[in-house]
This record gives structure tokens, sequence and C-alpha cells, in this order.
């Protein structure tokens, strides 16, 4: 299910709010949602409005403004690669009216490239964004008049097209990578016989170099036209005020004749077309088959008819893949299925397996037969039943879908801009669909599924470790297997397993809970459990009143922690045994259930426990309502009292493993980053080995997971429950919990943390074969946790990285983007600093020169604008992170509090945070960063 997840957009139970399947029998076209306001200037321009004022919970003040040209680079001659892409970037250069560049135009208004305006270019469309957090009338305006010139003034000029190529080369460049390769075949396989292949987003890196710039005025004056654009508005807006702006906006330029576009469809034919995937990186041995076909979609009841009938089969068709798995045979697996759209008129459906190596051959008769076996026995009467009720049910739920959308209002009106279809009013849409499936029967589904198999177009390829060349045979071989399969007497389909209602079991006796102490200024209290295991509870309405924060209706849930030292990096044993113990007792559940039991019962009951294991603790999360509490704490004793490792578990996963350990294939890139672990971690072994799984015998893990739970437990809960009922839960199922400390003491559990090792060191290896270079940077700086210290650091990493940007993008187009962390380790009291991008091999150097010095001019960074800026951001963003998600983030304060100093005064300081942006304590903080203890990569290509 995974190997066309980056090339198609799978169909998912989410889409049926919208259904993209348009229309009616009666040839009665739903309308636009009423309350999108949307209308067409004389001259084609078209505007989608959302007042978010009319939804309770939308953001305040918050306008998501998008332009949208409805071209890419579909529409791009043999002669134009990459320009599109060009003419996005060069918009944002000189204009009619603003001389000196959009870009300043935006950042004049306080606005940040990235973060409050952007621009990203595909296949068919352009577009431009801009965020406004206090949308006020002139601001948005202003934003109006930017993008009427990014739309009809640009002048793209020669001059700045030669600064701009460089950073687009580093674009270019930046994508370069296995993944991009592998993604790059598949284009090509899945969409032979278009242009899609043909014209490569970004374009080629001669056409970069050379394209000169009229090619670029040509396109832009092809497709930036009125009458091929469309400006999409979510904000706070007096919708009749802003189409009158508009109107005076973008009114005046006249409509434009549209060249003809390209097809966008491929030319589907009767030929197995065959190919493989060759990328010497692949780590997986595999085998697809798809089909394509013709769907296309309208405003009518009949269009709506036959996506729901392709909705039901996919659901049907998933779940039937599923069951097969249990019947393929040794060294076949992974048995999946996808469907989904390779142009606008143009579906796919794909199958493939995965094999072990050598048995390419086996996986592609097993996964004709598998089609075939479907295909002969097609669905069962009870699944369909299954199905019809579910679509039932999510359309009874989703005609209130719309009633909280938020953002998600600006995304689904450019979605529907982008793809030329209307945004349905939920209701009427569900209310229709709720019509159209009683007209629907298993004979249409079992129809559907025969016609997309029957499809003559299909694409079969293979991949294999290393990027091998594989034999799969002919095209008539192929034939042969279809026909031989289609004369064999299969077996029937596998049927969907009768699984058991489980209940858990029941505690036998309580054990008993003690107060410690208490804070009733904070609603904090502290207690002690009868098996050793501590308690802290936190009543987050005592803080809120505090803090000023009104309830919210959904503040009806209890946020759960266990934390114990269980952590990875033990100081005796293997660091491999502590965190594969803990995967598999993740995958089993609850031990003597098997895995449909436990997944039935967690979906039953909404119960979701996530654990993370650290190098020095390992902690379970969840969050539950507050009357289903005893249920989320009662499968957690279960994990604990009975943690066991299912043997088909260990079975699984273990060979899993061990075909990863097995895989001979170590791309350039993970060598230079285990190169850098072990210049930073003074580890001789970062990747596991089949040697490191041999003596990990079930009997093995199931004692290191025993060792794991033995270990005292630190319990955080957050509820608005009543004191004594959470402490009543608290003795009924966590107190009574054994923990075995006689056998297994603290002691015997010793981590030590992962730390970068003191001094300095370098790393520089040729190893790309790419024309690409890149810089890492691993530093710290040892610095005692606080949360203000936090704070500070994490806007001094958000500093930098502007810095680095403007220095060594703008000033030198010498990179794309810089990725920069700077973040205060609670587990080691230090400042971690990272900082990594990538270049032209022979500007690496000096880009690395730029960065060192960069870095010791962090003091001159801090200036009062900025401070001034980073102080109403932060208001602003806590101010946010309190009224929508109080008790959530006191979760992780309390945690955090309690872990590192003992008590709750994080709590109590919360309104503290903002101090510490300052001129004169962020400047004293800076004069203590020398980040003398680091290690740098550089990676190149091949001499």
């Amino acid at each position: 299910m995974l190997f066309l997840q980056n090339i198609l957009r799978v169909l998912g139970l989410t889409c049926l709010m919208v259904f993209t399947f348009q229309a009616v029998a009666n040839d009665e076209g739903l309308p636009w949602d009423k309350r999108v306001v949307h209308g067409e200037l004389a001259n084609g321009f078209r505007y989608y409005l959302f007042d978010s004022r009319q939804e309770k919970d939308a953001p305040k003040g918050l306008t998501l403004a998008n332009l949208v040209v409805l071209s890419g680079a579909i529409d791009e001659e043999e002669n134009q690669l990459g320009v599109a892409h060009m003419v996005e970037h060069m918009v944002f250069h000189e204009s009619d009216g603003l001389p000196h560049g959009v870009r300043k135009a935006f950042t004049d208004m306080g606005l940040k490239q990235g973060r409050d305006f952007n621009a990203m270019t595909n296949s068919e469309n352009t577009r431009y964004m801009v965020n406004l957090k206090n949308t006020t009338a002139e601001q948005l305006n202003a934003v109006l008049g930017i993008y009427q010139q990014i739309a009809f003034h640009a002048k793209i000029k020669a001059s700045s097209l030669d600064k701009e190529r460089l950073i687009i080369q580093e674009e270019w460049r930046g994508k370069l990578s296995h993944r991009s390769r592998v993604n790059d075949e598949k284009k090509a396989l899945l969409r032979v016989g278009s242009l899609y292949p043909e014209r490569p987003v970004i374009g080629t890196q001669a056409t970069i170099k050379n394209t000169p710039a009229d090619q670029l005025r040509t396109f832009y004056q092809d497709w930036y036209a009125p009458n091929n654009m469309a400006l999409v508005i979510y904000g706070p807006v007096d919708s009749a005020e802003l189409e009158k702006q508009i109107k005076r906006t973008f009114g005046s330029e006249a409509k434009r004749r549209l060249p003809k576009r390209h097809p966008k469809d491929p030319l589907l034919d009767t030929d197995l077309k065959m190919g493989q995937l060759t990328d010497s990186g692949s780590k997986v041995n595999r085998v697809a088959l798809l089909y394509r076909f013709k769907n296309e979609h309208a405003n009518t009841d009949e269009s709506r008819r036959d996506g729901l009938i392709d909705y039901m089969t996919r659901n049907l068709l998933t779940d039937q893949i599923r069951r097969q798995r249990d019947v393929l045979p040794d060294h076949v697996r992974v048995l999946s299925s996808t469907k989904g759209s390779v142009s606008p008129n143009v579906d796919i459906l794909g199958f493939s397996v995965n094999v072990d190596e050598g048995y390419h051959a086996l996986g592609l008769e097993t996964l004709i037969q598998e089609l075939e076996r479907i295909k002969a026995h097609e669905f069962y009467q009870q699944d369909f039943d299954q199905v019809y009720q579910k679509v039932e049910k999510v359309a009874e739920r989703n005609k209130d879908a719309s009633k909280s959308r938020g953002t998600i209002w600006s995304v689904k009106m450019v979605e529907a801009v982008t793809s030329d279809k209307v945004l349905y009013d939920p209701k009427e849409s569900n209310d229709r669909l709720l019509k159209l499936v009683k007209t629907i029967s298993l004979k249409d589904v079992n129809a559907r599924l025969r016609q997309w198999l029957a499809s003559p177009d299909r694409i079969l390829y293979t991949q294999a470790v290393g990027g091998k060349n594989i034999d799969i045979g002919t095209a008539e071989s192929v034939k042969a297997i279809f026909d031989e399969m289609r004369s064999r007497p299969l077996g029937a389909l596998e049927k969907e397993k009768t699984v058991v209602t489980k209940v858990l079991p029941e505690t036998e006796k309580n054990g008993s809970v003690s107060l410690i102490s208490r804070n009733t200024e904070l609603g904090v209290s502290n207690w002690s459990l009868s098996n050793g295991d501590q308690l802290t509870v936190l009543d987050p309405s005592v803080l809120a009143e505090r803090y000023q924060i009104d309830p919210l209706e959904t503040d009806t849930k209890t946020f759960f922690t266990a934390v114990s030292a269980a952590g990875y990096n033990v100081k005796n044993g293997s660091t491999w045994a502590e965190q594969i113990a803990v995967q598999m007792a993740d995958a089993t559940g609850i031990y003597g259930w098997t895995d449909e039991e436990f997944q039935q019962w967690r979906k039953e009951n909404s119960v979701f426990l996530s654990s993370k294991q650290k190098a020095q603790s390992l902690a379970y999360r969840g969050a539950i309502e507050n009357d289903d509490l005893a249920t989320l704490l009662g499968v957690y004793r279960a994990n604990q009292v009975t943690p066991n490792i299912d043997k088909d578990v260990y079975d699984s996963i273990m060979a899993s493993l061990k075909r990863s350990a097995g895989v001979d294939v170590v791309r350039p890139i993970e060598m230079f980053s285990r190169r850098l672990a072990q210049a930073r971690f003074v580890q001789s072994q970062t990747a596991l080995a089949l040697s490191d799984l041999t003596p990990l015998s079930l009997e093995k893990l199931n004692q290191v997971r025993h060792q794991q739970v033995a270990l005292p437990v630190q319990y955080f809960m957050v509820s608005r429950l009543p004191e004594k009922q959470v402490t009543n839960l608290a003795a009924a199922y966590l107190a009574n919990i054994p923990r075995d400390t006689v056998s297994y003491d603290q002691s015997s559990h010793e981590t030590a943390p992962v730390v970068q090792q003191a001094g300095q060191a370098i790393v520089d290896v040729s190893l790309n074969t790419e024309p690409k270079a890149e810089y890492r940077l691993y530093a710290y700086q040892a610095v005692p946790w606080s949360p203000i210290a936090a704070v500070q650091l994490t806007y001094l990493g958000e500093r930098l990285e502007a810095q680095l940007k403007q220095r060594l993008r703008s000033e030198v187009q010498g990179v794309y983007s810089v990725r920069v962390g700077l973040e205060l380790n609670k587990e080691t009291n230090r400042a971690e600093l990272s900082i990594q991008y990538s270049s032209s091999p022979e500007r690496l150097d000096d880009l690395a020169d730029m960065t060192q010095k960069t870095l010791t001019e962090l003091p001159k960074m801090i200036t009062e604008e900025w401070v001034d800026e980073i102080h109403k951001a932060f208001v602003d963003v806590e101010q946010n992170r309190l009224e929508k998600d109080f008790d959530g983030t006191l979760v992780h304060r309390l945690e955090l509090s309690e872990t590192l100093y003992g008590d709750a005064r994080y709590l109590d300081e919360m309104d503290q945070l903002k101090s510490g942006l300052t001129v004169a304590k962020l400047k004293a903080l800076v004069d203590t960063l020398t980040f003398s203890n680091r290690v740098t990569g550089f990676y190149r290509p091949i001499d």
C-alpha cells in the first residue's frame, strides 16, 4: 500500500464528505456552499471568499489569501522546461508599481518569507500565499495591490533572473536524492503516454542555467491572464466590501485569449507496459501491477453515483486484499493495493507484493493468482452490507462536518478551484449521497471491480535491492500466467475472521494511595502508591482561574502519563534488545488476545496509549474522556501485569528486522550520516546488524521486558474529575501493579545519556554520486535547563536561521534553504545546535566559512526591533496555546517541572516565560554560547 503514496492521491474515508464525485440523476448540479461568496469579474477573474466570523472558534484576526494561477509545468512548451517555476520566483522581483520588488513590499509590511508569504508551483497550477495574523482592511488591501503586481505587472529582467538562477539551481540541487530518483522513475512509468514525465516542474540543470528571460516573459504573458486566475480568501472580512475592492484592483486588466492547452491525460492503449526501478539505493524487492482507466467527473447524480460505487468497491477491495495476505506462499508478503489519479480524468489501481531476493517470478505469479481469485469469486454480500452501513453512518456524520472547519475552509476552497470542482454544502451533498446509495447493490460493485480489472492499459514493474536487473519475462509470458490462473479452480476468498469481543481482566485486589504533599494554589497533589510508584495529580481548573482561561466544551478529558527509567541506552546489556522489547510489547497489545481482538477492542473503546522510549526513560501517554478513565488505566495495567511478548509478534518483527539488517545496501548519504554519528558519539556501530539479532530469542526479550516493567513508575494525571475519583481509580488499577524490585532493582538497569563528546572534529567525505554537496554542523554548549532558557534558545535558533538565509541565500545566492535547530535538551542540560544545507560543490567551503563567521556575530543579531517582535509573537502564541489547549499544555509542563525540579514550580511561573525575552537577558545568554564543542561534516561528490 506504500509503493504509490508519493505519486497518487489515494482515496480515503475522509473524502466522503466532499466525495469528489459530483452530481445528479435529474441533472440538477449541486451549488457552491452558500457560506462561500464567489463571483467572476467581466474579465474572467474569479474570487471565492469565506468570512471566518461565521464560525465562533475561528482564529481571531487570521486571513489566508491565495492567488491561484491555473497554469503550471504541464503548460510549458518543449523549450520552456521549468519556466512556470522560474516565473514564480521572478514575480517577487521588480514590477511596474513596485520598482524595489514584491518581496520588499511584503517585508515592509512586516511579513516574513516562508512564514507569512510564500509560493509554489506544480504541474497544473501556481499558487501565491499570504497569511495575515491581525488583519486590518488596510493590510488586506495592500496584499491585493501586491497580488495585482504579481499577476499583471512583473518585469522579469534578465539581470535579476541571472541572480535568481543561482537560487533555483540550489533548489534543484537540494531535491537530488534516492527518493526523488525513485519517484521520478515511478512517475515516468505511471504517467507514460502523457506530458507529465517530460515536464519536470523545476526543469533541468541546463534549462535553469540557460533559458533566456524572454521565454519567461512569454509564458507570463500567455498564462498570467485574469481569466486564468482565482483569488481565494479566508478571514474576518466584509465580503460585500471586499468584492468591491477586488473589482477595483483586478477588474481593469483586459481578458486575454489563452494558448491551446496541452492534453493532461495520458493516451491509454491495450498494451502491457513493463519497466523496472533501477536506482542502486533500493532496499526492497517488489513486484507491482497497475491498471489505468478513464474516470471523468461531472456535477450530476450519475457521476456522483459512479463515485459512490468507486468508493464502496475500493473499500471492499482493500479489506479483501488484506485478508488474502493470510494465504500468501513463503517468500511473498505485504500484498497491498492503492487507487488514485494520474491526471484529471485517468485513475490508476495498483497492486504490489514484496518478495525475498530471487523470488520476483513467484511474486508476480502470486499477485496475478490473487487478482484472478478476487475477480472470479467477487465480493461477499455480508461485506457489502457492512460497507453500505459505513457509507450511511459517515454521510450522516458528515452533514455537520463544516460547522467548525476553521482554516480547512481555505484548503478546501483552493482544492475545489484548482480541480475545477464545486465545494458543496455538506448537508445537501450527503443527503444526496444517502438517496443514491439506496440504488447501489452488490451487483453494481462487483461489476465495477470487473471493469477495473479488465482495463487493458496496464503497467508492470519490478524493484530489486541495489537496483539489480530482474528478468520478469515478457508481455506474452505474463499473459500466459493470467490464462493459466483463469483456467485453475481457484479457492474461495478469505472471509473476515470472527473476532471475539474481549473485556479487560478484572483487578483482583485494590492497592492503596497515600497523600505526600499538596499545593492548593496550583491544584497539585502528590501521592505514594502501595507498590512504590508515585502519582502527581493536577486539577487544571485551579490554574485556569488564575490565568483567566475560560473553560471549553472540549475540556472533558483526562491526560495520563507513566514514566519509568526503562531507557534503551543501558550500560550493561543490549541497547537493541531494550528497544525491540518495547516495540514487540506494543505490537502484542494485551497478551493472550489476538491482534484482531485487541484492535477491535481499541476501536470500540477509543483507547490509544502511545509509548516513547528515550536513552534514559520510557513513557506511556494517553488521553481519554473522563468517564472512560478506568478503561485507559485498565489497558495500561494489563500491559504491565502481563508483559509477555506474543510469539507470532516476535516471529513477524524479528523476520522483518533480519531482512532489513541483511540488506547489503548502504546509500552514500547514510554512510556520511554514520560517520558523523561515530564522530559525535564515539560509536563503532550505528546500524543494526544480523549479529545483534542472533542472541535475541523470545525468552531473552521476555526477560528484558519483565525487567523494564519491574522499575518504579512516576504517574501524571491532569483531570477535572474530583480528586477522590482519580485516586480511587489509581488504587484500583495502578497501585496493585507488581514491581519486582527485589529481582530487578533500578541499579541493574543503569542507563547513560546519549551525548555528543567534547572537542572538535571534522568529517570530510567524497561519496555523493550527484553534483551536490552538503554541510552539517552539530555543536553544543552547557546550559542549565529552565523554561525561560528553553524559550530564549528557540527564538535565538529562529534568528540564526533567518540570518543565515539572508547571508547565504539572499546576499550570495549560495543555497536554497537552511535548516537550523537550537534547543535546550532537558536530559543533558545542553544547548544543542544543528545547521544543515546543500550547495554546489565549488562553493561549499566558502559558504562554510560564512556560516562560522555568522555564528560569531550572534550577539549583534540581538536588536531592540527583533526583541520587540519576538516578545509580541510569544505573548500571542502563548495566549493562543493556553486558550486552545490549556489542559494539554499543562500535562507537558507538569511533567517537565516535576522531573527536573521535583515540584510544580513551572506551573507557578508560566506568566514569567516572556521575561527572558529582553535585549539584556538574551545578550547575557548569547555571551555564554561559544559552541566550541562541535562536529562539522562536509559531504562532497565523488572525485
